[in-house]
């Protein structure tokens, strides 16, 4: 049986790529992965993001403030978990 999630859910999780693959060109990501859901408590997407340690603390935050616009643009939860890295980029 093949999950069908909401459109919505899809654009989110296409958004929050975009934003991760941009951080990680950047050398501010290292790796992430990415997970979407369609059930309770609502539909979203969920992950985990390694960023660089010593990274600035604007630019994190700026990137926790993009994915709060995706969540209220669409709807849908944003739950990447950001976390400093073990190795350099």
């Amino acid at each position: 049986m093949t999950l069908t999630l909401p459109p919505q859910v899809e654009e989110a999780a296409r958004r929050v790529q975009a934003l991760l693959e941009e951080a990680k060109a950047r050398g501010l990501i290292l790796e992430y992965r990415l997970d979407r859901f369609s059930g309770e408590p609502f539909p979203g997407v969920g992950g985990l993001a390694f960023y660089r340690k010593g990274a600035p603390e604007e630019a994190i935050d700026a990137l926790e403030e993009a994915f709060l616009d995706i969540e209220d643009a669409l709807g849908v939860g944003v739950a990447v978990i950001l976390v400093p890295g073990e190795r350099e980029a």
